[in-house]
């Protein structure tokens, strides 16, 4: 299949936006990269077609599912589920690279915005990261991977950063931290703790489950003779810092190839290292991972909280990267929280009838006044959101 044919093709498969001429539309040009297996050349270019397509949309603040399948190395159908801002009218191929081990290639894309489907969705929320802990070190003596979580959590990052939808990944924390085992739905301070001094509204953190290796078996002979396979499993765990709750979590796996020899030690931080099939593996569950948190928080309120109380005014830590902008109309809300019979922490809010009004802003925080009357018994702490 040519590389016309197959563009053509690949456009054919895509949903398509049904616009009007006053749609705001933007090219996006974005990378892709696909190791080639068995020398198949043509699978690689499709796969890094999809890869740069789907960096392009994300970038975008698309949230993507995609499902292609593969009929003797062609790609028969790809339907991208585009559920923000984000829809694709044109696609161009722009330049490609072969490496003896993968293909590199360049697309330019024209991005059509879609209506936005919530009030909040226009505010942006920010996000601080912790690094990945291995949970069986054990398992990474093989290779000695031992970096692996640091940076499995840095790729992540880096794909956050370009990422342009509901949220801002503000800060990678240089610390560890364990998915706690209790079945809470409001953590102790720590996390919260975490997350102001990010000065972020929410905090992610993960541990790997499971990176052992196993050697294939072959339906005919036991054992086989190709490489032996690698498991990656990825426990993603995300906090609303300013309340301690628990608001998602979900596991990530994938298996892949693992081409070292037994006593090799694999640099983990090296390009040759993501580009090879178990990095490209673990950067494709990443991928999704960015998509599935916008649309998590996708239509989230956006919260802040109060840093600084004076007699006719309070300073809160939202402003103009959130969204907010001047004469914005806020609300505060008193949280407790309480042990409940059963010994399970929960949280309570009270709400303040005062309304607030943005007075001055920047853009990491802003100083907000009542409507009409004082602000009363407003807190230190309070949590606030945009009416």
């Amino acid at each position: 299949m040519t590389k016309f044919n197959l563009m053509s093709f690949i456009l054919l498969n895509i949903s398509l936006l049904v616009f009007s001429p006053t749609v705001k539309s933007e090219w996006f040009e974005a990378h892709g990269q696909a190791p080639i297996i068995n020398s198949n050349l043509d699978v690689a270019r499709q796969q890094a077609v999809e890869d740069a397509l789907r960096h392009a949309l994300l970038f975008n603040g698309a949230q993507i599912q995609s499902v292609s399948k593969l009929s003797q190395g062609l790609l028969m159908s790809d339907h991208f589920e585009v559920r923000s801002q984000g829809s694709v009218r044109d696609l161009k191929l722009i330049n490609e690279t072969q490496a003896p081990d993968y293909v590199k290639v360049t697309i330019r894309a024209d991005i059509v915005a879609d209506p936005l489907q919530c009030d909040t969705a226009q505010h942006t929320k920010t996000l601080a990261l912790t690094q990945f802990p291995i949970l069986n070190r054990q398992q990474a003596v093989n290779g000695s991977v031992f970096d692996l979580g640091k940076h499995t959590s840095m790729q992540l990052f880096d794909k956050m950063s370009l990422h342009k939808g509901s949220y801002l990944a503000k800060q990678l924390l240089p610390i560890e931290q364990l998915i706690s085992s209790r079945d809470q739905p409001f953590t102790t301070n720590e996390q919260q703790l975490l997350t102001q001094q990010a000065d972020s509204q929410y905090l992610l953190t993960g541990q790997i489950d499971d990176i052992s290796l196993f050697q294939a078996e072959s339906k005919w002979f036991g054992l086989s003779n190709n490489a032996p396979k690698r498991q990656f499993s990825l426990t993603m765990t995300l906090f609303h810092g300013l309340s301690g709750e628990r608001i998602w979590s979900k596991k990530y796996q994938t298996i892949a190839p693992w081409k070292y020899k037994p006593q090799q030690t694999v640099d983990v931080s090296s390009q040759a290292f993501w580009y090879s099939e178990y990095g490209v593996a673990i950067n494709n569950q990443l991928t999704q991972a960015v998509s599935d948190i916008n649309q998590r928080l996708f239509c989230e309120e956006l919260t802040g909280e109060v840093l600084k109380v004076e007699p006719e005014q309070l300073t809160i830590n939202l402003g103009t990267m959130h969204g907010l902008k001047l004469g914005d109309k806020l609300t505060a809300f008193h949280r407790q929280t309480f042990t409940d019979s059963n010994g399970i922490l929960r949280q309570s809010t009270t709400i303040n009838s005062t309304v607030l009004v943005v007075k001055n802003i920047n853009r990491n925080h802003l100083t907000a006044a009542a409507e009409q009357v004082l602000y009363g018994d407003i807190q230190l702490g309070d949590l606030i959101r945009k009416q």
